[in-house]
């Protein structure tokens, strides 16, 4: 039956037993909806919720850790190639997380995203078994179907670094493709028309974005992209060495690798290759990891600020815990990538 809520001028605290009585709920079934429990049904939700804002009712952060056994824990999953290719993009990434997770009393725990991770899905089971309040899931592959399962659940996940096809969740991200473009506009820039891409792991969105940046770069300067100029290097050093060693042969000026980490392993290979750079050729990265100032020659590279953009997925979810009743899928805003002038591309510091 419904009740009018008290005038202003007599109010007192509404709390979570009256919410209750005006629903005709119990108490328990108040405190599952406002810890977004997907048990619970829809018109009972609607009810609850409607019934909370008509009252005015605040629940307390404690109330709300109590109710749903909060573990203080946030979940971060990083693709098991990490801890081999690129760590230093994810230290700095689990930097950004930490940094805003330690602050408000939360730990984090890591999880390697592989096969019988994902088979077994545990990524539900660190939300439903309550191993964590919340997760942010570092480069997901644009083929991770499995996470049309979040879109479904009303649990705090975000994704971070990279986003996948075909479902509907909030990423926090860089734009690597313009970063792409404004890398590949500069070596263009400076005289170059030959200009090798050494591409990162195609099984993500940012593999993908920095190779359509580059070819777009091109595109617009009226350049054309030889089927040899474009080789992969999955994020690996060797790979990386031996990507350039191909592009070498295909007569290239310069060489933009899609990540730092690509662009050691290419400033090694024309090193020992007799190459100078940046005379003979000049070398461009994206990242701008903390080694790539200290390369010799330092190298260019697109900034990214890893750490920030991380940040930002973990204040998502963080907001999401405490404050469920504000449903918003709005990140703070992203940092913007820059160019950063070094001397691997020539006319820098």
């Amino acid at each position: 039956m419904s009740k009018e809520p008290l005038p202003s001028g007599s109010r007192k605290r509404v709390r979570m037993r009256d919410v209750a009585s005006r629903c005709e709920v119990s108490i328990s079934t108040v405190s599952l909806v406002l810890s977004g429990d997907p048990r619970i049904p829809e018109d009972t939700t609607r009810k609850v919720l409607e019934a909370v804002k008509a009252m005015e009712y605040r629940p307390s952060v404690i109330a709300r850790s109590l109710a749903r056994r909060s573990s203080r824990t946030i979940g971060v999953i990083i693709p098991e190639f990490a801890f081999v290719n690129n760590p230093a993009f994810y230290y700095l990434a689990l930097q950004g997380i930490h940094s805003q997770t330690q602050p408000a009393g939360f730990k984090m725990v890591v999880e390697a995203a592989n096969k019988v991770f994902i088979e077994r899905r545990y990524h539900l089971r660190l939300l439903k078994e309550q191993s964590a309040d919340a997760v942010v899931y570092l480069a997901a592959a644009l083929s991770d179907k499995f996470l049309t399962e979040m879109e479904k659940e009303a649990y705090p996940f975000v994704l971070a670094g990279s986003y996948a096809e075909g479902v509907n969740l909030v990423c926090a991200r860089g734009d690597d493709f313009f970063g792409a473009k404004l890398a590949t506009q500069h070596l263009i820039s400076l005289g170059h028309k030959a200009i090798g891409f050494i591409g990162g792991n195609a099984q993500f969105s940012f593999g993908r974005d920095r190779e359509g940046g580059y070819r777009e770069a091109m595109r617009q300067a009226g350049l054309l992209v030889e089927p040899s100029w474009v080789v992969p290097g999955d994020m690996d050093l060797q790979k990386s060495s031996e990507a350039t060693l191909s592009l070498l042969d295909a007569k290239v000026t310069a060489i933009f690798a899609a990540h730092d980490v690509m662009a050691y392993g290419a400033m090694d290979a024309l090193r020992k290759a007799g190459r100078r750079i940046p005379t003979d050729v000049a070398v461009v990265g994206m990242d701008d990891l903390e080694m790539s100032s200290w390369m010799n020659p330092p190298l260019t590279t697109i900034r990214y600020d890893i750490a920030r953009m991380a940040g930002q997925a973990a204040k998502f979810v963080l907001r999401q815990i405490q404050s469920p009743l504000i449903q918003s899928n709005m990140l703070g805003e992203m940092p913007e990538v820059k160019l950063i002038i070094r001397s691997s591309c020539g006319g820098g510091k």
